[in-house]
């Protein structure tokens, strides 16, 4: 078996810090979310908002664009985080 290059070590402790990063960047997302549910909540309005939705993943899309990344994959991407962050305005919106 061989052994692991130190310089492939080192990359890959890099991309562990950027998975934290994420992870952290990720929670204060759906921590937002949760304070997007308690005005929603109050002011009686719909969780779910298409139009903010269609927005964020033509951000996305652009951002990624813009960074020579697949546009779609930065679409997928943010579908995922409004799904994580909806399941946690449902959550909020379900103990108001």
């Amino acid at each position: 078996m061989e052994s692991t290059p130190p310089e492939l070590g080192e990359l890959r402790a890099e991309i562990d810090s950027c998975d934290d990063a994420i992870a952290d960047a990720v929670a204060e997302r759906v921590a937002l979310a949760e304070d997007v549910a308690d005005v929603k909540a109050d002011r009686g309005r719909d969780l779910v908002d298409e139009a903010r939705e269609d927005a964020v993943a033509d951000r996305y899309a652009e951002r990624f664009r813009e960074r020579g990344l697949d546009p779609e994959h930065g679409e997928d991407l943010a579908e995922l985080l409004i799904a994580v962050a909806l399941k946690r305005e449902r959550t909020v919106d379900d103990s108001s």
